[in-house]
Parts: C-alpha cells; sequence; structure tokens
C-alpha cells in the first residue's frame, strides 16, 4: 500500500512534472498506469479467492491448461484457427518459433510438475500435474524460449536441494541428480520423435547460452549483457537520475522505447532504478525482504519438523517456495515487478505472491490441526 501511494504521488506525478518532461501529461500517465492499480489490487482478490476456493481454482487451472495447450498443439499441426500461432524469430536458428497470445499463469505448470516429481506427493491430481508438465515443456521448446528451458532444469536442482534439506539427506542430491537426468532422456527422445526440428534447435539455443555466459557475445559476435550490469544506456539514465529516477516516461512501455534503449522486460534490474531510482527501490524492498524472510521460516519449518501432511495442500506449499526460490536467483530478474509494474500482462507476479501466502496459510492451519490431534490422541493414551 505504501509503495503503491509513492508509486502513484513520486513516480506518476511529481518526478516527471519537476524534471519539465515535454511530453508528460498527468491524466495520460494516470490511465497508462491504471495496470499498477490493477495489480496492487489482484493480491487481495487473489488471496481470499485462493483461501475459499484453492481446490476448485486447481481443478480447473490444471483442466484449462491442459485443454488450451493440447488446442494450440493441433492449431500448429493442422493449421486450423482453433487458437493463433504467432510466429517469431531466433537470428542464431533457422527454425520459426511458436508462441501462443498468452500464457496467463501457466507457467506454474513447470514448477508444479518438478516438485511432483521430486518430492513424489500421493495425491489424486499427481497425473493431471505430469501431463500439464510435459505439455508445458514442449510449448517452451516450439518458442525456442532458453531461460525457460533451462529453468526448468534448474528447477530440478533447487527442488532436489530443498527435498534433501528438509529430509536430513546428504545436502547434494546424487540419486534425485540421477533421476533428473532420466528423466531429461525420456522427455528429449519423445521430443525428439514429435518434434525433430525444435529439439535441434533448443539444443543449438541452450549451446548459444552457454556461450554468451562464457564469452558475453554470441555465436555471431553480438554482445549480450542481459546477466550482468553492462547496459550502459541504462547505466547513463541511472547516473543522471540517481534518486527518484526518470518518473513516468511512456518510453518505458512502448516497443519505440525499446529501439531507443528503455529495455523494461530484458533488464528489469537496471529499468527499475533507473525508473524509480534508489529511493523508490527502498520504499519497495521492504516487500523483498518479507518474502526472503518467509522463505527462510518455511524452508526452516520443513527441515524441523515431521511433515505428516501428504496432501495437495503440502504440494501447493512446497511449489510456491521453490517458485519464489527461483526468482530470487536471477538477480538480474530482481524488481522485475516494479519495472512491468505499468503493463498489461505481467500480473503474474503480484498473483504468485498471493497464492503463496494463501497456500502457506492454509498448510500451517492444517499443520496445527494435526498437532492438535496428536496431543489429543496422546493424552487419551495417557488417561
Amino acid at each position: 500500500s505504501i509503495y503503491l501511494i509513492y508509486y502513484l504521488i513520486v513516480f506518476v506525478f511529481f518526478t516527471p512534472v519537476l524534471k519539465n518532461n515535454p511530453l508528460y501529461s498527468p491524466v495520460q500517465a494516470y490511465v497508462k498506469v491504471r495496470y499498477a492499480i490493477y495489480n496492487f489490487s489482484l493480491i487481495f482478490f487473489v488471496y481470499r479467492f485462493y483461501l475459499r476456493s484453492y481446490k476448485i481454482f486447481l481443478n480447473l487451472f490444471l483442466y484449462s491448461s491442459i485443454i488450451i495447450i493440447i488446442l494450440f498443439i493441433i492449431s500448429i499441426f493442422t493449421g486450423l484457427d482453433i487458437l493463433p500461432v504467432v510466429l517469431g524469430e531466433r537470428r542464431f536458428i533457422a527454425t520459426k518459433r511458436l508462441f501462443m497470445e498468452s500464457y496467463g499463469l501457466m507457467y506454474i505448470l513447470i514448477t508444479m510438475g518438478v516438485v511432483q516429481l521430486v518430492f513424489k506427493f500421493r495425491n489424486n491430481k499427481n497425473k493431471l500435474i505430469l501431463i500439464a508438465f510435459v505439455l508445458m515443456f514442449i510449448i517452451w521448446v516450439l518458442a525456442i524460449l532458453r531461460r525457460h528451458i533451462i529453468g526448468t532444469f534448474i528447477y530440478f536442482i533447487l527442488a532436489s536441494f530443498l527435498f534433501n534439506y528438509a529430509n536430513r539427506k546428504t545436502l547434494i542430491p546424487i540419486k534425485k541428480i540421477v533421476a533428473v537426468f532420466f528423466y531429461s532422456i525420456l522427455l528429449f527422445f519423445v521430443l525428439r520423435v514429435s518434434f525433430p526440428e525444435y529439439a535441434d534447435a533448443t539444443i543449438s539455443a541452450i549451446e548459444e547460452s552457454v556461450l554468451v555466459i562464457q564469452t558475453g557475445k554470441t555465436s555471431s559476435g553480438r554482445e549480450d549483457v542481459r546477466l550482468g550490469l553492462g547496459k550502459s544506456f541504462m547505466q547513463n539514465i541511472i547516473l543522471n537520475n540517481p534518486y527518484f529516477g526518470t518518473g513516468f516516461d511512456n518510453r518505458w512501455r512502448t516497443k519505440a522505447g525499446d529501439d531507443a534503449g528503455f529495455e523494461a522486460a530484458d533488464y528489469p534490474f537496471l529499468s527499475a532504478i533507473a525508473m524509480t531510482g534508489i529511493i523508490g527501490l527502498l520504499v519497495f524492498i521492504p516487500i523483498y525482504i518479507v518474502l526472503i524472510r518467509t522463505l527462510i521460516y518455511d524452508i526452516k519449518y520443513l527441515r524441523n519438523n515431521v511433515i505428516k501432511q501428504n496432501s495437495i495442500e503440502t504440494f501447493l506449499f512446497v511449489t510456491m517456495i521453490i517458485y519464489f526460490l527461483y526468482h530470487l536467483i536471477q538477480f538480474m530478474n530482481w524488481f522485475f515487478p516494479v519495472a512491468v509494474f505499468s503493463h498489461a500482462g505481467h500480473k503474474r507476479w503480484y498473483i504468485y505472491l498471493a497464492i503463496y501466502y494463501a497456500s502457506r496459510k492454509i498448510f500451517y492451519e492444517l499443520e496445527n490441526a494435526n498437532s492438535r490431534v496428536m496431543k489429543g490422541e496422546h493424552s487419551h493414551s495417557i488417561y
């Protein structure tokens, strides 16, 4: 709430006015940033809805996601206009990339599948979860999205470490790594048979990513600085606007702005500093502090307590822990929710945040209920 007030008053009004931005219009600015208010409001609505109807949500989410992905794949193979197929290009790959118009909340299907495979929760949704996971991974391959393909394996590593840590096993999860290797070979075999061109393109994309990490350049010699803080255009904006940032500037939201160097999506950490300045980030950072403290508490609880629940509630709780751990280790994406606060289509971080806090409330209520039952049984046996 404090950040939203700061954002609407300082970022949207005072800063651009004081900087005499010649293109600034208060009415236009408040119309453009209406999504910020939507994102903020979603946290409260999703939290309350999820507490009351999380089982309904999970059922509808899994079934609808599977149907949507299958219809999309049918559209690709048959050419029927069931769901729109957006074509894209990779500079270093001749294969056309196949995108959906929007992925909604389906990003979390990967996390769900990984958690199910690693933790092996016994629930009546495990087959649906694994089907949705495989289909979603196919979608990432068809779009040749390197960060999401590689991210899937990072999710496996994070989940394996958490599983071993929570169960007081050797911290390096050798058995889990072998299992992941086996699953990867199996999945790649399926992709190689079903989508040979895209399987090869995926390998090329991963090789390109490794090259960028090693040298900072693509195979064609094009510099790629997204893993670091080497975007000189953004750095200059930060140096010129260190305290309150640029304030509202519509170029952060447009394709023309992207072409000029105002790249909010690819450089969220730098763009967040450039937009809001150091003071703006200091107002937002308590959200991250609370998130990190919450994650530490939850991870310690999993380690220090024997979790007797093998339920969908525990599964969802662990899923959200893994999701936000993955978010936090991507240092270049910190403050992503600030950088794209005023954009449509970037609501999922706020929705997932609400789901995380709602799922942990449900989890701890069940833990407390189980604890009371156990104490009652213990007292009865003594009597």
